[in-house]
C-alpha cells in the first residue's frame, strides 16, 4: 500500500494536525526555520528525500505544505499517487504578514491552539526570526502555474479545498489553483479562517479521508 503523508503549513508542527488525521495518514515534521537557514529549497530537498525513501505516496498538505506537495508532484510525478491541497499556497498572496501575526495571537488567546503546540511554534520563530520571515516571504510570492500545468499533464488526481472564511489563501486563490491543476474544487462555508481545522477537527478528518481515496 502506498504511503499517505500530510505536510504542515508554515511554522506548524506535525502535532497540530496529527490528532485529527485518519489512522492511515502520517503527518511529517518539516525542518525547523533554523535548520532551513531561511532557504525554501531546504524544505523541497527534505520532501524529496522523504518521498524517495517511502516510494509512491498520496500527499496532502495545508498552506505551505500544499505548495510543497505541488512542487514535489511536478518534480517527481512518478512518486505521487494523488494530491489533496487544503488552502494551498502557490499563487501570490496579498494579506500583510502583520495581519497574519495578529490572527495567530487572537487564535492563541481564544485557546484554538493547544498550549504546547502554540509555545513550540513561538519558540521556533524566536530561535530564527530572519529565517522564518524569509520562508514566509518566499511562500507569499510563489507562482506555481508551470508546476500546475505539469501535474495536469501527468494526470495526477487532485482535490483542492478552499474556505469561505480564509483571508490568507482566499477562495479566489484556491479556485484559480484548482483550475490550473484541472482539480476537483470544494469550498467550505466555515468561519474558522485559514486554520479552520482547529475548530472543526471532525470535518478535517472526513475531508482527508475522502480526498485520499
Amino acid at each position: 500500500m502506498d504511503s499517505r503523508l500530510f505536510l504542515p503549513g508554515w511554522g506548524a508542527p506535525a502535532s497540530l494536525y496529527a490528532p485529527s488525521l485518519p489512522g492511515s495518514w502520517l503527518a511529517l515534521e518539516p525542518p525547523s526555520f533554523a535548520a532551513s537557514g531561511g532557504s525554501f529549497r531546504e524544505y523541497r530537498r527534505w520532501l524529496d528525500v522523504e518521498l524517495r525513501d517511502r516510494g509512491r505516496s498520496r500527499l496532502a498538505g495545508h498552506s505551505m505544505g500544499a505548495a510543497l506537495a505541488i512542487l514535489a508532484a511536478a518534480d517527481s510525478p512518478e512518486l505521487v499517487e494523488r494530491l489533496l491541497l487544503i488552502a494551498p499556497a502557490g499563487l501570490p498572496l496579498v494579506k500583510p504578514i502583520r495581519e497574519s501575526v495578529r490572527d495567530f495571537v487572537r487564535q492563541v488567546a481564544r485557546g484554538d491552539y493547544p498550549r504546547r503546540v502554540a509555545a513550540s511554534a513561538v519558540l521556533a520563530f524566536a530561535r530564527a526570526p530572519r529565517a522564518a520571515l524569509a520562508i514566509a516571504t518566499h511562500v507569499r510570492r510563489l507562482d506555481l502555474r508551470r508546476e500546475c500545468a505539469k501535474i495536469r499533464a501527468a494526470g495526477i488526481p487532485t482535490t483542492v479545498i478552499g474556505c469561505a472564511g480564509d483571508t490568507l489563501v482566499t477562495c479566489a486563490n484556491a479556485r484559480a489553483l484548482a483550475e490550473l491543476l484541472g482539480a476537483r474544487y470544494e469550498e467550505l462555508d466555515l468561519r474558522g479562517g485559514h486554520m479552520w481545522m482547529l475548530a472543526d477537527g471532525a470535518r478535517f478528518t472526513a475531508i482527508v479521508a475522502r480526498g485520499g481515496c
